[in-house]
């Protein structure tokens, strides 16, 4: 007869939570109490600490009562129910005092996954080395196999760090490049990135081709012509703002990388604001490497992000930051940089499960009100004291 043992588990969460794990051991497993034996029969504790707790509030019981309720109106009606909308406001911990009109630089968190970052982070402190490393560790692949399902790619191309920056730098500088070699860019890329290029053109002497435009833009086909006629046979790289952080213009990302596809041997399109607004995934992109911060429209945890680089072409990067031996690249080698926040890292789990669960559909709202277009720019702003106005005499904070 199978002997069972019997684990009783207290989570550390702002509704302290108790359960209860039975592992039946047979005959020939008893005679294997190692360690590593052991924590594989409590893997799946990993999955059962992301349990979330706001859901089971009041707020989260009316939020889910509320989305069931608009199911079935159209994202026109939805747009107009205020009664919708103050339930979506309790998911979030925003100021009363000020009205975030940035969302771009960095989203707030719901608080489920606030909440998550806490438990995780006091789980930490119970016992680092073990709960770090031996248990909230083991839920980096099964995270990875989540963010390659909302991107649309295989776990494999994904690898997990902190922001975009981050992200594409690794790549800029684990590139082969020679000297000569020509990198098309713009002047309305991000700044870290122009910065991250302009030390590889001083350090090895790679050309640097600047075009530059002059946005809003609306016509998609002058902005691809402006690419395709800076590309020439020393191209080797294609930089692409996917979209432009200063003022929301989408670029044709797709088509100028089906053309540099012709032409160039290598394209990339940085993702630090389409990632969870957009609806397309990165192999239509047609580019072979992005980066995204995840602390953005995603809205998980600050100082989350990802990079996505093709299978095919991740053996052609030299990152200059690794684990591992020197042989087979893997692209989640580049996210290993020791000691990190295992709290922040397992509660983008939280932010996906709230996206899939409720921000989709507030996101059909937004787009049938105008809020967020799904068409060729996002750059119209309200202006902040008409904006106030239509508030009312509340005096309330407008923040870009």
């Amino acid at each position: 007869m199978p002997l069972k043992i019997k684990l009783i588990f207290h989570i550390p969460s702002p509704e302290p939570l108790r359960f209860s794990l039975t592992f039946p051991y047979t005959n020939s497993e008893r005679m294997l109490p190692t360690r590593r034996h052991f924590l594989q029969k409590l893997s799946a504790w990993a999955g059962l600490a992301a349990f979330t707790p706001f859901w089971n509030t009041a707020a989260g019981r009316s939020l889910e009562r509320a989305l069931q309720d608009v199911s079935n109106l159209t994202p026109d009606e939805t747009a107009i129910d205020e009664t919708f909308w103050y339930q979506v406001k309790q998911a979030y911990t925003v100021s009363p005092q000020i009205l975030n009109l940035n969302n771009g630089g960095v989203s707030p968190q719901p608080l489920v996954v606030q909440e998550a970052v806490e438990r995780y982070n006091r789980l930490s402190n119970e016992a680092p080395s073990y709960y770090m490393w031996q248990i909230l560790d083991q839920g980096r692949e099964p995270l990875r196999a989540e963010l390659a399902a909302l991107a649309g790619c295989e776990a494999e191309e994904i690898a997990i760090n902190r922001n975009s920056s981050e992200a594409l730098e690794t790549v800029i500088f684990g590139l082969r490049l020679q000297a000569g070699d020509e990198v098309v860019l713009t002047k309305q890329d991000y700044p870290n990135m122009i910065n991250a290029w302009k030390q590889r053109e001083k350090r090895e002497g790679i050309i640097l081709k600047w075009i530059s435009f002059d946005f809003p833009i609306e016509d998609k086909a002058s902005i691809v012509k402006t690419f395709v006629d800076a590309f020439s046979p020393m191209t080797k790289v294609v930089h692409i703002t996917h979209v432009i952080n200063w003022m929301g213009q989408i670029l044709p990302a797709r088509e100028i990388a089906l053309e540099a596809k012709k032409r160039v041997s290598k394209c990339w399109s940085t993702g630090a604001h389409p990632s969870a607004i957009s609806s397309s995934k990165y192999p239509t992109w047609n580019a072979i490497i992005s980066g995204t911060s995840l602390h953005k429209w995603l809205c998980a945890p600050f100082g989350s992000g990802l990079l996505y680089v093709r299978k095919e072409k991740i053996a052609q990067l030299y990152p200059p930051l690794r684990r591992g031996a020197t042989g087979r690249v893997r692209i989640s080698a580049t996210g290993s940089l020791g000691t990190r926040s295992f709290a922040i890292e397992q509660a983008i789990g939280q932010a996906i499960q709230f996206h899939l669960r409720s921000t989709k559909e507030i996101q059909e709202c937004l787009f049938s009100r105008g809020v967020i277009p799904n068409r060729t720019m996002l750059h119209r702003r309200d202006d902040p004291l008409e904006l106030k106005g239509k508030l009312g005499e509340k005096e309330i904070k407008c923040v870009h």
